[in-house]
């Protein structure tokens, strides 16, 4: 009998029928003269407010930032006053105020430029079944900034705001692969100093991203952000939005097995990425190996083969 998975991404936790696991916290990088603590903690307790929340007590908000309460009373005073929240005097709560809704304005003004990648996306989650994803880095965690959904009705759904912590997911090591050697030694650098992980696992993660990436064009994770999910990633660099973005699909691993994960949807992957970096004006073209070429064969833990033998869907054809 097929095992059923239904994973959904709500403020930022991961639910499942079969568990559930959460994104560390983001750390707050604390060196150099020029960094002003409380300037970050203040946008720390912005970056708590997440897509779908009711308003968030103080209590709440210092639960999620790891800030003392007595710190986050003056800082919610602080944002209030200044415009960024709006105190609910009623329940005795806050959320996000006029000024940083004006932000957030100013901020999807500058991503319309991704608008365009929105057919070859769905393109691939219909092909696929799954979900479709493009996203940027927060701290330790890649974000969804645009999403599709495939026709299915049981399997990964992660919608527009959906967080995924850097370590494990098939995006997040895309972008630890693709990213400049600077920006790469930063994030091993603050995932090292993270809770959860050690630094040998931060050092295979990142050995096998870069290898992955430039043998195949794209990174996968194989039961590793969830033991019943598969996914695979693709960079996508915007020198419009002067930042490297990563295009992932993922789903059931009875839905998406190693070898269809590699040898189909994996080509029409990097199709798909090659079609939105034509359609935005981006700098590099993901390679897609021809059909003489092939892909190598990829050596897959045994933990993460015993999760993605089941039966695979129909062959994937991407317009």
């Amino acid at each position: 009998m097929r095992k059923v998975v239904q994973v959904a991404i709500k403020n930022g936790s991961v639910k499942s029928s079969t568990g559930s696991k959460e994104a560390p916290a983001d750390p707050v990088g604390k060196s150099g003269r020029m960094f002003i603590m409380s300037l970050a903690r203040g946008l720390d307790v912005l970056r708590a407010f997440r897509a779908g929340d009711s308003p968030l007590s103080n209590r709440e908000l210092a639960k999620r930032t790891g800030l003392p309460k007595p710190t986050i009373s003056r800082i919610t005073y602080t944002l209030t006053e200044m415009g960024y929240l709006s105190y609910i005097e009623h329940y005795g709560c806050y959320e996000l105020g006029g000024s940083a809704h004006v932000l957030s304005q100013v901020a999807k003004g500058s991503l319309e430029v991704l608008g365009s990648a929105m057919p070859a996306m769905g393109n691939l989650a219909r092909a696929s079944g799954c979900n479709v994803g493009l996203g940027g880095r927060d701290q330790l965690n890649m974000v969804y900034l645009m999403a599709c959904q495939g026709p299915g009705l049981v399997g990964l759904r992660l919608d527009v705001g959906a967080r995924v912590p850097v370590i494990s997911s098939a995006m997040g090591r895309a972008y630890i692969a693709a990213g400049s050697d600077v920006e790469r030694e930063r994030l091993v650098g603050l995932l090292k100093g993270s809770r959860g992980s050690s630094a040998k696992q931060v050092d295979w993660v990142v050995e096998h991203a870069r290898r992955d990436l430039a043998t195949y064009g794209f990174c996968v994770s194989l039961g590793e952000w969830h033991a019943d999910i598969n996914g695979i990633a693709a960079p996508v660099i915007c020198p419009a939005l002067g930042g490297l973005y990563i295009l992932n699909c993922g789903g059931p691993a009875y839905l998406l097995p190693h070898n269809k994960l590699m040898h189909e949807v994996g080509p029409v992957l990097l199709r798909c990425a090659q079609a939105i970096c034509s359609a935005i004006g981006a700098a590099d073209h993901p390679r897609v190996p021809t059909a003489d070429e092939g892909l190598p064969e990829k050596k897959v833990p045994t933990r993460a083969l015993s999760t993605t033998r089941r039966r695979a869907a129909r062959p994937l054809d991407l317009p």
